[in-house]
């Protein structure tokens, strides 16, 4: 372990806790949170955002313009590498359901998967709940900054354009408060790997509001500046205790675990 976390971060080990900011991402907005930190200690830029930042004596990851399921189950996974077991998710939703209105703050209590990512691997598998104790930690910390929040059901979906429209007969069942693309994976796969996971969503768009709308982006940019500040703030406060796991997810082990013949001496990702 660790190979993969100091390519993507600089170092193959540091802090237990990360943050992962999910959709786009402006440069100015990313030194504004970069700017909560006392250094940034390595940058790369892929699909995603790769940070190590240091507070005190701890370095922590942090990772930006994480947009889709599939970046996000692999973010993890590298941060995971790395000694990271408690993953705080701030992304953007679509709050039209219940017209909630831009800038404002939900917390999720289940997030349903709507975006495909297990179909064929766990079909049984429809929604996902964050980790119970990691979820109170930042209710917590958001009413000690004054920050209101609703709690309420999300849906995962593939896309922004490529999802089922609003009326359908699953979503009246779930009667859900939010949309977007990434927490459900998130939340999932960080439990089946023993890593603890919750996540706060912005609202960035509703049914009267495009997410294009730009009177409206400053009030979604200060509500997630104002709860990233509140949890970077605070950051010590998730240190919680690590999850039991049977077996330690291994990110190279399982790459050869897959592959046809595990066995074969070519095979690039077995452990020697």
């Amino acid at each position: 372990m660790g190979k993969w976390a100091e390519n993507n971060f600089g170092q193959s080990k540091f802090s237990d806790i990360g943050i992962v900011v999910a959709g786009t991402v402006g440069d100015e907005f990313e030194k504004e949170i970069l700017g909560l930190f006392d250094n940034v200690l390595f940058r790369k830029d892929s699909v995603y955002h790769n940070y190590l930042v240091k507070k005190g004596s701890e370095e922590y990851p942090v990772v930006f313009n994480v947009y889709g399921a599939p970046a996000m189950m692999d973010v993890i996974t590298l941060m995971h590498d790395g000694g990271c077991r408690t993953i705080i998710f701030v992304g953007y939703a679509y709050g039209g359901f219940k017209n909630l209105e831009v800038g404002s703050v939900m917390i999720p209590s289940k997030a349903y998967h709507f975006e495909g990512i297990y179909h064929h691997i766990e079909p049984d598998k429809k929604a996902s709940l964050p980790d119970i104790q990691l979820k109170k930690k930042i209710e917590d910390i958001l009413k000690k900054g004054k920050i209101n929040y609703t709690e309420g059901k999300n849906i995962t979906v593939p896309a922004v354009s490529f999802q089922l429209p609003h009326n359908n007969p699953e979503y009246k069942k779930i009667n859900p408060d939010t949309v977007e693309m990434e927490l459900a994976a998130c939340l999932s796969r960080a439990k089946e790997i023993g890593m603890r996971a919750a996540g706060v969503l912005i609202i960035s768009d509703n049914k009267g509001s495009s997410i294009g709308d730009l009177t409206k982006k400053r009030l979604r940019h200060d509500a997630r500046l104002k709860v990233l500040k509140e949890i970077v703030k605070s950051i010590l406060s998730f240190k919680l205790s690590k999850l039991k796991v049977k077996k330690e997810f291994d990110r190279s082990e399982y790459l050869a675990s897959i592959i046809d013949d595990p066995e074969d001496k070519t095979n690039i990702y077995k452990s020697k």
